[in-house]
């Protein structure tokens, strides 16, 4: 059947069923058969019907559709599904169906259960023009929250497509969901207008913000257009606004202070604002040569004004304080950094102390005043031996290992000497003394000390003060001369400092001095040593030579009476000898000697003092004197020869006779002028001995009697007597008592006269 006649059917059917209804009621249908054919009807797909949820009502989908719009209309254009389903008593599905119908003619459309018509968003855009037009600003989220509408339906559907034709606004291009009215936009450039004009120094963006009540995006937009008397510092949070009166303010502050001052502290500009000093120094001066440092900025000014004065300084060759013509607030890292850019071209002629700048000629003035100590200290170190035993100590630091090879070179040496000395004794001549050198001697000493500091349990001790500079002249004694010239300048702070600085060269000035002096002496000491080794040896030849001519005389003597002349000729003499061997050794081994004519226990305590190179030898001659033995005494003097680096030189028997004949003549000579008369018996006795006998003799006032004995026989009767009766008077002159002795003598006295004649006769019969 076709629909047209199905549905034609259907009619004729309805109403056959109405008739039926409205019949008698023996041809009603019950309610339960109504329900049934329906149910049959819908099952054999007859008829399209939908069941209200309470069973009672059934409705097509078309008078669905017009009941769901209907509704909407009564709602206003907007109205939840789940609502329609209750106010039409139809299941959601169906409610459902009906509405994805709706929504497909796009006058409706469905936003999170919510139908909604166009008519329905046009009326909220008359509202929410309303709205703006009141409050001058919306928000897309303030709406949000209202309408209870999803915001990209409010912004899109709404704002946007009704923008300008019934909401009368603008749009945010910063911001697209936030709106405005024209006049807002213009009430609130006035508003931060207003506020920016008011401000006279840096403010935070965010305090202008919260005092007009904006936002941050819309201040920030509209600023550009506002052409602000004034600047931002940045576009984020914590920026500034700086008004320009501020900038004007503060820049003409700065250029005045650098103009009155000449330097700029960046403490002082970071207090006014300035967050970059150094930068913002050179924006407002860029043709300004302007030296940056830790703690400011300083002009040129103030590097001509330093670099006048320390011209100044060198010229007048005095000093300056540098901190005195620099700014308060430098710190002293600045000040050195502005010192080392001052000297950098006067290093050479200035000298720099605790930031006082002292020309170098001031310095040398100071340094001259200490020169008269320097030499003084200098001296007394080289007179005190400090500055010999502090050069010996260093030396020996550098060859402690080889002070055992000295030891040992010297009694090698010491040998060599000793064989040369005896080749010189047997014919070398005057070649033999010169084996004996100033590096042996100096050697010798040098070993000894070295020996003696290699004894030491301190050897450590020496090798470190060895490696120190000897301190002549001390920082006190530098201080003391400087003091007083300091002082009067008001540099007392300065005082050590300069005695410091100025030691060091002094120092170096006294060891120069005290090495030109140790070497002078020493130079003076191997010279005089030398003329002392050649003193010494001539000496000793001829003392040596006169107890040989001595001895020769007393051979006429009887063998019993001749030991006493060789004791008193080795105590007299063999002492003299004896005392020439001292002096050279004390010589030798630095030891002091005072006295020419050194006394039996001067010569003693000399022997005590000398090393054991000179005293074993001369103790051993010392021993000869009193054993009355001259050839033990001979060799004593052999050996103390060898060890002393000399010779005996060969005896001249021509040059013999000579010194007899002037021994002769020299005691004729003394007698002449000599008024004692015991003395004068001496002399005139050996004289007469030495015309008899043609030999030299050397005795004592006890042993003339035994002379006398031995000249009777060989001087006139007449002579002998008168020498007799002279010896008679001055042995009772000698042993008389205080109140006879006057009478003796003027006896004696008259006697002279004929004792010297009587030595003139023998001479001339001789």
């Amino acid at each position: 059947m076709a629909p047209s006649t199905d549905w034609d059917e259907i009619k004729r059917l309805a109403a056959d069923f109405q008739k039926a209804q409205l019949s008698s009621t023996a041809q009603r249908l019950s309610e339960r058969n109504c329900v049934e054919i329906v149910t049959k009807l819908i099952e054999l797909k007859l008829i399209d019907v939908i069941f209200t949820t309470d069973g009672k009502e059934y409705l097509t989908s078309q008078q669905l559709t017009k009941e769901i719009k209907d509704e909407l209309y009564v709602h206003g254009g907007r109205i939840n599904t789940v609502d329609l389903a209750k106010e039409l008593s139809v299941d959601l599905n169906q409610i459902n169906a009906s509405v994805a119908d709706i929504v497909r003619g796009k006058e409706v459309q469905l936003v999170s259960g919510y139908l909604i018509a166009n008519y329905y968003l046009e009326k909220i855009a008359r509202e929410i023009n309303e709205k703006l037009q009141l409050q001058g600003q919306i928000s897309v989220g303030e709406l949000t929250l209202q309408y209870d509408l999803p915001a990209e339906l409010l912004q899109h559907n709404v704002l946007e497509k009704y923008l300008g034709k019934i909401i009368i606004g603008k749009q945010d291009s910063s911001e697209p969901r936030t709106f405005y009215t024209e006049e807002y936009i213009t009430r609130t450039k006035a508003k931060i207008r207003g506020a920016l004009m008011g401000l006279l120094k840096p403010t935070p963006v965010t305090v202008i913000i919260n005092h007009c009540n904006l936002a941050d995006r819309l201040f920030m937009s509209l600023f550009d257009q506002l052409n602000a008397p004034g600047v931002l510092t940045g576009r984020q949070a914590g920026a500034l606004y700086v008004p320009s009166c501020y900038t004007k303010s503060q820049n003409d502050w700065v250029v005045s202070f650098y103009k009155q001052n000449n330097y700029l502290e960046y403490d002082a500009l970071s207090r006014l604002g300035i967050s970059d000093p150094k930068g913002y120094v050179r924006r407002i001066f860029p043709n300004e040569d302007i030296k940056f440092l830790s703690t400011c900025a300083i002009g040129s000014q103030i590097m001509e004004q330093l670099e006048t004065a320390l011209e100044e300084c060198v010229i007048s060759k005095s000093y300056l304080d540098v901190v005195s013509l620099l700014p308060s607030v430098l710190s002293s890292t600045d000040i050195e950094n502005v010192l080392d850019s001052l000297l950098k071209n006067n290093s050479k002629s200035t000298t720099l102390f605790d930031n006082t700048v002292f020309s170098n000629n001031y310095i040398e003035s100071l340094k001259q005043s200490c020169m008269s100590i320097t030499q003084k200290k200098a001296e007394e170190a080289v007179k005190s031996g400090k500055y010999q035993q502090f050069y010996l100590e260093k030396q020996l630091s550098k060859s402690a290992d080889h002070s055992q090879g000295q030891v040992d070179q010297k009694a090698e040496r010491r040998e060599e000497r000793r064989r040369k000395a005896a080749s010189g004794k047997g014919g070398g001549g005057t070649q033999g003394r010169e084996t004996k050198t100033k590096a042996v001697k100096k050697h010798q000493r040098s070993s000894k000390q070295a020996a003696n500091d290699s004894d030491s349990d301190d050897a450590s001790n020496v090798t470190k003060k060895s490696q120190t500079t000897l301190e002549i002249i001390t920082v006190d004694d530098v201080e003391d001369i400087i003091k007083e010239t300091l002082e009067n300048e008001g540099l007392d702070d300065l005082i050590t400092q300069i005695a410091e600085y100025l030691q060091g060269s002094l120092n170096q000035t006294a060891l120069s001095i005290a090495k030109e002096t140790a070497d002078k002496l020493l130079q003076d000491a191997n010279q005089s040593r030398k003329q002392t080794h050649s003193s010494s040896q001539d000496k000793i030849n001829i003392l040596v030579n006169d107890i040989k001519l001595y001895e020769k005389g007393l051979k006429f003597f009887p063998p019993d009476q001749q030991t006493q002349f060789i004791k008193y000729l080795l105590k007299t003499l063999g002492g003299d000898i004896l005392a020439e061997f001292c002096k050279y050794a004390a010589n030798q081994c630095n030891l002091s000697v005072q006295v020419d004519d050194l006394s039996v226990e001067q010569r003693n305590k000399i022997l005590k003092d000398l090393s054991d190179e000179y005293k074993k030898p001369l103790a051993a001659l010392n021993a000869t004197l009193s054993e009355q033995n001259v050839e033990l005494f001979y060799q004593a003097v052999d050996v103390c020869l060898s060890e002393c680096g000399m010779i005996l030189k060969k005896v001249d028997k021509k040059k013999d006779k000579i010194l007899i004949q002037n021994h002769r003549e020299k005691l004729i000579a003394e007698l002449e002028n000599c008024d004692d008369p015991a003395l004068s018996l001496h002399m005139a006795v050996l004289a007469i001995f030495t015309i008899v006998t043609q030999n030299m003799l050397h005795a004592s006032g006890r042993q003339v009697p035994a002379i006398m004995a031995y000249l009777k026989a060989h001087v006139k009767e007449d002579h002998f007597e008168q020498l007799q009766q002279c010896q008679e008077l001055v042995t009772k002159y000698l042993t008389a008592p205080e109140e006879e002795k006057a009478d003796f003598e003027d006896k004696l006295k008259e006697l002279l006269p004929a004792l010297k004649s009587t030595v003139q006769e023998i001479k001339k019969q001789k």
